[in-house]
């Protein structure tokens, strides 16, 4: 009889599955940045990577001191929400933009060093050209140039493209990308504010753009959940990733071209091959620690550390692959 069981039995014991093995815990985050009170809508890092920049919706703008973690200073000069922050090459100052006006802060003190009045409407995203001679940002159907230091108006670049939500500048300054709520990407020329091309690129509002270090590309983010990547010779679509369920909020492309890091409404952020070799559709690595939407991501110049911010009111730094 004993035998008789241990013949039945074996074959469902060796049948039993093998225990699932456990899964990896995210892997936490370098620091977490935590002093807002609403949502962080944008950030920047400065061009020596000392420095950390992050505004949103408590209208405030935050200074922190990335080997500490330690908030170095807060500007408290706008009263909306700040849509963009951006330092200028030398990172001697840190442009903030919000309330039609853009405010420019000295760094490290915090001074105020002047303010640019901006578009009578709502405007978003600003940046300082490549050598720091002028400040742009986009508004309603419209992108401004501004002389810097002076302040002076230059131009406003006009199309009828809905809300400019993000913009970005050639390596060499002349060429200006607006990510349109419209889901068109427009290339400007800065010197004659004329429509170099217009790339159909998405089918809802491209939250983010930015162009790659040798001016070779540009990756776009929209609310369709995608990320794009395009050849900018010939405005060619060359790669894309469905990336976001929900909406991608923020792009940022790594000081070597190599990564794309992105940041949605599925509260994740992740980094992608911008030319995968191997047409690789999944992220070369993500980060689930927010709690909320990830609405801004920044990649630090050494290319060993990436920021995001998110509407969980929290900045977090996280190592690169």
């Amino acid at each position: 009889m004993l035998n008789f069981l241990a013949l039945v039995l074996a074959p469902a014991l060796w049948a039993a599955p093998a225990p699932a093995a456990p899964k990896a815990a995210p892997e936490p985050p370098l620091k977490t940045l935590a002093w807002h009170s609403a949502a962080v809508e944008t950030l920047a890092v400065s061009p020596s990577g000392e420095y950390l920049a992050s505004a949103g919706l408590d209208t405030n703008v935050a200074l922190w001191t990335v080997k500490t973690g330690r908030l170095k200073k807060t500007m408290g000069g706008h009263t909306d929400t700040v849509w963009g922050v951006n330092f200028s090459p030398d990172g001697e100052y840190l442009a903030s933009l919000g309330n039609q006006v853009i405010e420019v802060w000295k760094v490290p003190s915090g001074a105020n060093f002047t303010s640019i009045q901006g578009q009578s409407y709502s405007m978003y995203g600003v940046k300082f050209s490549p050598v720091g001679d002028y400040i742009a940002s986009g508004g309603l159907n419209s992108v401004g140039v501004w002389t810097f230091p002076d302040g002076d108006l230059v131009h406003t670049m006009k199309a009828q493209v809905d809300n400019v939500y993000s913009i970005s500048l050639s390596p060499n300054g002349n060429y200006l990308l607006a990510g349109n709520g419209n889901g068109s990407i427009t290339v400007w020329n800065v010197a004659d504010s004329k429509i170099i091309r217009s790339i159909p690129a998405h089918k809802e509002p491209v939250r983010s753009v930015v162009v790659t270090k040798d001016g070779s590309y540009a990756v776009s983010g929209s609310m369709d959940g995608t990320i794009k990547v395009w050849r900018l010779s010939d405005g060619k679509l060359v790669n894309g990733y469905m990336a976001h369920k929900g909406g991608t909020r923020a792009v940022a492309v790594s000081a070597d071209g190599r990564y794309v890091a992105s940041g949605g409404m599925d509260n994740a952020v992740k980094v992608w091959h911008l030319l995968p070799k191997n047409k690789q559709r999944t992220p070369v690595k993500q980060y689930l620690d927010h709690t909320d939407s990830v609405e801004a991501v920044a990649f630090f110049p050494d290319g060993k550390t990436l920021a995001s911010g998110s509407k969980d009111k929290t900045v977090k730094l996280w190592k690169t692959p």
